[in-house]
Order: C-alpha cells, then structure tokens, then sequence
C-alpha cells in the first residue's frame, strides 16, 4: 500500500480508535471495519465499535539527560557511534599500556598527549565484562548511557563483572 504520508497520516488516524499508555506499555486499539476499507477486503466487522483489534507493545518511560524518551522493547536497538568510540579507544589504551612501552601512567599520558585521569578511567573500561562490549556495540543499552556518563561511571566502576552489570543497568 503505496499512499503520500499526508494520505498515510489521514488513514492512520482514522484507523487508530484510541491509544492508552499505562507504566510498562501503550495499548492500541483498531478499528477493524476500517482496516478493511482501507485494505479494499470488504466483509469488515457490520459492528466495530464493539469489535475493535487490540494491540499491547512493552514500553517504558526513561529519563534521557534532561528529558524523557519512550523506550519500546522488540525494537531494532541504535548504536550510540560515540560509545562505541570510547570502548575502541579504552582497547586501544589497554594495548599500548601492556605493550610496556612506558614506564608509569604518567609518562604514558605524557607521550599521549591525553589527561591522565581520563587515561585511567579508559583503562578501567577497558576492564568491562565481555558481554557488556558486546551490548555497547550493538546498541543495547539505556539511552540514559552516553559516552561522557559511561567515563564519569568508570571511577566507580566495579571489577566484578556482575557487579558491572548491576552498576551501569544491564541485566545481570
């Protein structure tokens, strides 16, 4: 079904009867005589009002810096190119600081050109469990998780990966 967005816009809220949004979901409700008309099938509901097609989609109200977003649950996740960036660097950090090359944090971060507290706290995330990378890289994390909170968090970070998972609000 091929329509202009004005067109798709009008249908849309036809069809919709009404939308209720309770703490952990939206609760849809369609009019299945006008789906039917829309669709050209005919034969639709002779009493829709009574007949309506309910539809329930997991949903959850999060706080987004000074804002609030919707987050609905199923949904293909957005990878954040700014953590990913970080986690890059934090493995990057690690590296060069195992390799030996320097002698101390301070004559690595010297040689870096880099905020020696922020080269700690690169090392410490560097440190992440396995599992948490993988959803930072995939985008499956709270929205509220931005490159500049996960490098505030690292101070405090836990070295029990379980313990990682509670503090940064991944499943543990």
């Amino acid at each position: 079904m091929t329509r202009p967005p004005v067109e798709m816009k009008g249908l849309v809220l036809d069809i919709v009867e009404r939308v209720t949004l309770a703490a952990n979901r939206i609760d849809i409700w369609l009019n299945r005589a006008k789906i039917a008309a829309a669709l050209e099938a005919g034969g639709g509901s002779q009493r829709p009002d009574i007949d309506p097609i309910p539809m329930s989609i997991e949903a959850k109200l999060r706080r987004a810096g000074k804002g609030k977003r919707l987050v609905i649950n199923g949904v293909e996740a957005e990878v954040n190119e700014g953590l990913v960036a970080l986690i890059k660097e934090a493995f990057a950090v690690r590296n060069q600081l195992l390799s030996g090359s320097d002698d101390s944090i301070e004559s690595m971060s010297g040689r870096l050109t880099m905020n020696k507290g922020r080269l700690t706290s690169l090392v410490r995330l560097s440190y992440l469990a396995p599992d948490i990378v993988r959803a930072l890289v995939a985008g499956r994390q709270s929205s509220a998780l931005t490159p500049s909170r996960l490098l505030r968090l690292s101070r405090n970070l836990p070295h029990d990966w379980k313990e990682q998972r509670c503090f940064l609000g991944f499943p543990a």
